[in-house]
C-alpha cells in the first residue's frame, strides 16, 4: 500500500535500471534513467503497447483509457480523415491508449485465453466475480531506503493477503516455460523484477515469505499462457545480483561518476563450443 510520486525521493533504483548496469555499465543505467537523463524519452514499441492495452483490461478491468482508431494501420488516414500516427500521438498525449479498431478482436481474444488460463491455475482462487484479480492490488508501487538508496518495485498485481507477487508478460515467441526460463527470465532481468518485488515487500514489513510469479502469454493464436516462478537457488542468485547493483548504485550516486565501458583493449577468448 506504499505508494509514492517518483518526486518525493532522490532518483530510485528499479530492476530495468539495475539490470542494465550489470549488463552494461553505470553509464547506460544512467542514460535509461528519466530521473537521471533530462533528454530521456518513453520509446513505447508496439509490442509494450500491446502488452500495455492487456494490462489494462486482463488485470485493471478498465477500458476507459483505449480509443478506437478506424484506420488500415498507422500510416494511413482514419475514418475522419487525420493520418492516423498523429491521433496516436495525440491520444497518448492526452494519457489514453491508442488501439486500431481490427487489432481489437485479437487483443479480445488474448484476455479471454488469459482468463481461461489463470482459471485453470495454482492462482485459481485469486479470482472473484469483482475480475481476475478483484482480491489483490494492481500496479501498486513500493519503495524503500536501503544501503543508503532508495529502491522501487512496481508488480503488476498483489493478493490480497500480500503472499503472491504476480507479473504478465506478453511475448512475441514462445511462453513455453523452459524457453521462458532460458531467455527473458535471464536476458531481460525478470530475475532482478522478482527479487526486487520480493526484497520491498520484505523492506517495508509487508510479508516475510512472499512468492512471486510470472504469467507469460503469446500475442499469437492460440494465445497460450505459462506461469513461471524461481528455484530457492535461481531467487538467491538473483538476490544476490541486486545486492551488486545497489551497491554499485549508490556509489555512483554519492560520486556523481557514472563509468562507461574499460578501455582497455579486451583480448576475445575462443567459444568452448566451437
Amino acid at each position: 500500500d506504499t505508494v509514492a510520486s517518483q518526486f518525493d525521493t532522490p532518483p530510485s533504483l528499479s530492476a530495468s535500471v539495475a539490470h542494465r548496469l550489470l549488463t552494461t555499465s553505470p553509464a547506460h543505467a544512467r542514460h535509461a534513467h528519466p530521473r537521471l537523463n533530462p533528454a530521456w524519452v518513453n520509446d513505447a514499441t508496439a509490442a509494450s503497447e500491446l502488452g500495455t492495452l492487456a494490462h489494462a483490461i486482463f488485470l485493471e478491468g478498465k477500458r476507459d483509457r483505449i480509443v478506437l482508431v478506424n484506420a488500415v494501420d498507422w500510416s494511413h488516414k482514419d475514418s475522419l480523415g487525420v493520418v492516423a500516427w498523429k491521433r496516436r500521438q495525440e491520444i497518448r498525449e492526452a494519457g489514453h491508449l491508442p488501439v486500431l479498431l481490427d487489432d481489437m478482436p485479437a487483443i479480445e481474444a488474448m484476455v479471454t485465453a488469459a482468463r481461461t488460463a489463470l482459471d485453470l491455475s495454482e492462482l485459481a482462487g485469486l479470482m472473484d466475480d469483482a475480475g481476475p484479480f478483484g482480491h489483490g492490488q494492481p500496479e501498486g508501487t513500493l519503495v524503500w531506503q536501503e544501503s543508503g538508496a532508495w529502491c522501487r518495485s512496481r508488480p503488476d498485481w498483489i493478493s490480497g493477503d500480500r503472499r503472491i507477487l504476480l507479473d504478465y508478460k506478453t511475448v512475441g515467441r514462445t511462453a513455453e516455460p523452459d524457453g521462458c526460463a532460458r531467455g527473458p527470465l535471464l536476458g531481460s532481468g525478470h530475475d532482478l523484477q522478482a527479487a526486487f518485488g520480493i526484497a520491498g515487500l520484505r523492506a517495508l514489513g509487508v510479508h516475510r515469505d512472499p512468492t512471486f510469479v510470472f504469467m507469460v502469454q503469446e500475442v499469437d493464436p492460440p494465445y497460450a499462457c505459462s506461469f513461471v516462478s524461481l528455484t530457492p537457488a535461481y531467487l538467491a542468485w538473483a538476490e544476490a545480483k541486486r545486492k551488486h547493483a545497489l551497491a554499485v548504485w549508490a556509489d555512483c550516486l554519492a560520486s556523481d561518476e557514472w563509468p562507461s565501458y574499460d578501455t582497455r583493449i579486451h583480448y576475445a577468448e575462443p567459444p568452448q563450443w566451437a
